[in-house]
């Protein structure tokens, strides 16, 4: 439940300044996700990754960081106020990669991920119930040549943009016995092969940095692998689940881990699970 809280100026010489855009903004196709990050009871922060199907990533699209801009406009009555979310871009020129994308994304569900040069966090655009839809337009001139990428919500949603500190998943997640070495080559997520014989699910190594947020993605229905509470082979890596419950990786289950420096030992601590 929320709890009312005074909100104060933003620390900073000038909190209200326009933050330079990253210029690659995120698209993820709704139909590819398998689970979403859950928002907290404050409704906004969200705990966890995305986690995709198989054989899917998100995609980048470079847009004018000076040209784009989200919002979010609220309408409806009393008693039944509602938000609308937006994202506006601009990708230079005319080539065949981007009119390709045009043709082949007009008309899907998608969610928009985009961030600044000045936060550690990036914002989400679109939900599950209340996608996003891409609406182009051109303009080919003496003025310029580019390509106007609007995202609109048709469906108006209970929630603002969330807040959101996991991984952009722009690999396909890399498979995995139960023995698991997390390196950031390998990326933060990592999805069980399926195994003959139901075993213990253990970390050989993590090298990811304080706070990452690293996705176990389940492929089993048989025998499927299990995670427990406390040390494995490797005692300096210490796995700690919520109310001590165990994880066990059916197929296309997932939970979401957040590695904790603690000085000699790594902590491994879950945040969510689907």
């Amino acid at each position: 439940m929320y709890i009312k809280t005074s909100v104060k100026k933003p620390t900073g010489a000038s909190p209200g300044a326009s933050a330079p855009k990253e210029p690659n903004v995120t698209i993820i196709d709704i139909d590819d996700v398998l689970s979403f990050p859950q928002r907290d009871f404050n409704g906004v922060k969200m705990e966890g990754n995305f986690v995709l199907k198989a054989d899917s990533s998100m995609i980048q699209v470079y847009m004018t960081p000076s040209k784009s801009k989200a919002s979010y406009e609220s309408e409806g009555e009393e008693d039944s106020v509602q938000f609308k979310q937006k994202f506006e871009g601009e990708h230079p020129g005319n080539d065949l990669a981007i009119n390709e994308f045009i043709q082949n994304w007009t008309g899907r569900n998608v969610i928009i991920i985009y961030g600044s040069c000045t936060d550690k966090f990036r914002k989400v655009l679109g939900s599950k119930c209340a996608p996003l839809q891409l609406k182009p337009s051109m303009q080919d001139d003496n003025d310029a040549r580019k390509q106007m990428l609007v995202f609109e919500q048709h469906a108006a949603t209970g929630f603002v943009p969330g807040h959101y500190l996991g991984d952009l998943v722009l690999q396909e997640a890399q498979l995995t016995g139960s023995k698991i070495t997390a390196t950031l080559e390998r990326g933060t997520q990592y999805r069980l092969t399926p195994l003959n014989t139901t075993e213990n699910i253990e970390f050989n190594q993590v090298d990811h940095a304080d706070g990452t947020i690293i996705t176990l993605i389940g492929n089993g229905d048989e025998d499927p692998p299990v995670l427990k509470s406390g040390p494995g082979t490797n005692a300096n890596i210490v796995v700690l689940l919520k109310n001590g419950a165990d994880w066990t990786g059916f197929r296309d289950a997932a939970i979401n881990l957040q590695v904790f420096d603690g000085g000699s030992k790594n902590y491994i601590l879950e945040v969510s699970r689907s």
